[in-house]
């Protein structure tokens, strides 16, 4: 299950000065007491940022968030951004289009517009709105740098950043667009975040969040109880996510801030900061091809890849905090992980 929340900023406040730091178009606040931003721009530099773990790379930066960062984790987010654009129909869910596109219109002052991805991963949805909007500066931000599979467009950047740190390398009002999706399982304090990010938007600009549920559910939309493997209905699928979200909340209690964003976003809203909009939609995501719709199968199809890929991660994630490797050697024929 994805939920995608959308707000827009409201104020009357702006900005005369360049919200840029320097004169390469840099967003960031040369006078910010924080100087943590890395900027990664050689292999001799992957020891501070990488390490190995359990034949997996992992970031070197920050250990709530243990969840690989090698070029086969970065396929899996490829493979999940797919799966993310079928469900939604585009980068973002269609009730927030016109909002997005408003913010992103060109501004009459002659500041480029610009947009910030936190926790960007692979870098796959930054590119891709870099590409619909070329006249935008493109951020994104994240423990580790991407995997590139090609050149990203030249209104890119990428930093290397830990969003626990909060934002404040960046001038207030300084983005027309502040993306983040699924990176509550590495941030020890989501609200803290959220209000950071409402900091750093413009006036009329947009925050996009989008989470994961990792819990599974019936046809009905009712959790799936957790079961012994001898009880009917017991499902590996369930068991295997089960397992993960037990071992990512062991490295970080506040794994499941999800469940909160709407409320917080909407407490913002009623002290200090002010959202002209507020929506929220819940999106769910099929686990096997029995969901199939025979007028949509190559999105449907699109759509299941996602959890599939999400099994390698299952694994890597419960085995290096708790689950014993010999649990993971395959069963039977090894072709489907729920009967």
């Amino acid at each position: 299950m994805e939920d995608e929340t959308v707000s827009q900023s409201s104020g009357m406040t702006s900005r005369s000065e360049s919200p840029f730091g320097d004169t390469e178009g840099s967003v960031a606040a040369p006078s910010s007491p924080r100087t943590s931003v890395y900027s990664y721009a050689s292999s001799i530099d992957k020891h501070l940022v990488l390490k190995e773990l359990h034949g997996r790379i992992v970031n070197n930066t920050n250990d709530k968030y243990v969840l690989p960062a090698d070029g086969e984790e970065h396929g899996r987010l490829d493979v999940q951004h797919e799966m993310l654009k079928a469900a939604f129909g585009g980068l973002y869910v269609r009730q927030a289009g016109p909002a997005v596109r408003r913010a992103l219109a060109p501004r009459k002052d002659g500041d480029p517009n610009a947009i910030l991805d936190i926790g960007t991963g692979s870098g796959c949805w930054i590119i891709d709105m870099a590409k619909q909007y070329p006249h935008i500066e493109a951020i994104g931000m994240d423990l580790v740098p991407p995997n590139f599979v090609s050149q990203p467009p030249s209104n890119t950047r990428f930093e290397c950043d830990d969003a626990n740190h909060g934002l404040s390398q960046y001038f207030p009002e300084s983005f027309d667009v502040v993306h983040s999706r699924c990176i509550t399982i590495g941030i020890t304090d989501y609200r803290s975040l959220l209000e950071q990010a409402y900091n750093v938007l413009r006036p009329g600009g947009v925050l996009l969040t989008v989470d994961c549920d990792m819990l599974a559910y019936n046809e009905n939309e009712e959790p799936i109880p957790a079961m012994n493997e001898d009880e009917p209905g017991f499902s590996w699928m369930n068991l295997v996510l089960t397992l993960a979200f037990q071992a990512i909340s062991k490295r970080n209690p506040n794994a499941n801030a999800y469940l909160n964003t709407s409320r917080w976003i909407k407490e913002m809203g009623e002290k200090d900061c002010p959202w002209e909009e507020f929506g929220e939609r819940v999106v769910w995501v099929p686990l096997g091809p029995w969901t199939a719709d025979a007028r949509r199968p190559r999105q449907q199809a699109r759509v299941r890849r996602g959890p599939t890929h999400a099994r390698g991660l299952c694994k890597h994630r419960c085995i290096s905090t708790s689950s014993p490797p010999g649990f993971w050697k395959p069963r039977g024929n090894g072709r489907s992980v729920d009967s």
